[in-house]
């Protein structure tokens, strides 16, 4: 009988994740690598409890959270759980004329998921923190410029006001200096 099918990839041992885990730990720290979280809502949210990913350049580092159905353990979500990195050659699918191809994979024991997991999530949350810090700063830079131009210049000498807080002062909706400052 002739072997036609493709095998499956080859599968690592605990000392190689170990080895891996550490690695991209070590990678991320230092900010030299970005983790994204996959939308699960994309997916069928019975079994995939979380998935990240982390490109290098043709290839791609898949780290995924699973409960196996139907397994006897009698956790609170139901399930075993069941953690793998899975290393993609991505090669020549940005060409549109190649597929992802799974060149290994090691199932991860639940400490060094958990050590991936805690670095990933707190660069991931410091990417969003940074990110709505930039967005806010960007939306207030207005008021900002504005706010430090009225400081910047003396109550008393109207002529030196600009013409639209000229506008604004005379407006009754406008709040003077002493009603700032009561705030």
């Amino acid at each position: 009988m002739s072997d036609t099918g493709q095998k499956p990839p080859p599968r690592g041992d605990f000392e190689k994740a170990e080895k891996y885990i550490n690695q991209l730990v070590d990678i991320i720290n230092q900010n030299k690598l970005h983790v994204f979280r996959t939308d699960l809502k994309k997916f069928d949210p019975t079994s995939l409890q979380d998935h990240y990913t982390i490109s290098l350049t043709d290839y791609q580092i898949e780290i995924s959270h699973s409960k196996q159905p139907g397994s006897n353990d009698n956790t609170p979500a139901g399930g075993k759980n069941s953690y793998v990195m899975i290393f993609n050659n991505l090669k020549n699918l940005a060409q549109g004329n190649g597929e992802k191809v799974i060149l290994g994979y090691v199932y991860l024991a639940d400490a060094q998921y958990s050590k991936f997991k805690i670095v990933a999530d707190r660069q991931i949350e410091e990417r969003r923190r940074a990110e709505e810090e930039k967005r806010f700063k960007e939306a207030l830079t207005p008021i900002d410029n504005l706010l430090d131009h009225v400081s910047i210049k003396p109550a008393s000498s109207p002529e030196n006001s600009t013409p639209k807080l000229q506008e604004q002062q005379s407006s009754s909706s406008f709040l003077t200096e002493q009603q700032i400052h009561q705030i």
